[in-house]
């Protein structure tokens, strides 16, 4: 019975780190009224450098109005979101923001922030 048992158990544990591989990572902000449902970036070349930009796609999770800003501290970064700017998420509303730019000396944005990297230098603060 225990090695069938052990066999079971062995047999559900790639299942059980694939499920956790496939949990996407999540950013809270403004205790937890401003939810990042993404974070994502594009490749644009010219077939000789590129130029990365990234976003966070940001959503209200509260029935009233939030006013936000948003400070981007990625190094070598062009453009960042430098959390000068105020701005307003309506109820429910979502919206994408830029966070910053980053170019490269290879046509494929090799070297490029990874998501979770974006999720460590996003910072989003919500004056009252």
């Amino acid at each position: 019975m225990f090695k069938r048992f052990s066999r079971t158990a062995l047999l559900a544990l790639p299942l059980a780190f694939a499920w956790m591989g496939a949990q996407a990572q999540t950013a809270r902000y403004c205790d937890g009224r401003i939810v990042a449902n993404a974070f994502y970036s594009h490749v644009d070349s010219n077939g000789s450098r590129s130029t990365v930009p990234y976003f966070v796609q940001l959503q209200n999770q509260s029935g009233e109005a939030i006013r936000y800003t948003i400070r981007f501290t990625a190094p070598h970064i062009m453009q960042p979101q430098n959390g000068s700017t105020l701005a307003t998420l309506a109820s429910y509303q979502q919206a994408a923001v830029t966070l910053g730019r980053q170019s490269f000396n290879n046509p494929g944005g090799v070297g490029q922030l990874s998501q979770a990297e974006l999720i460590r230098y996003t910072q989003v603060t919500c004056p009252r």
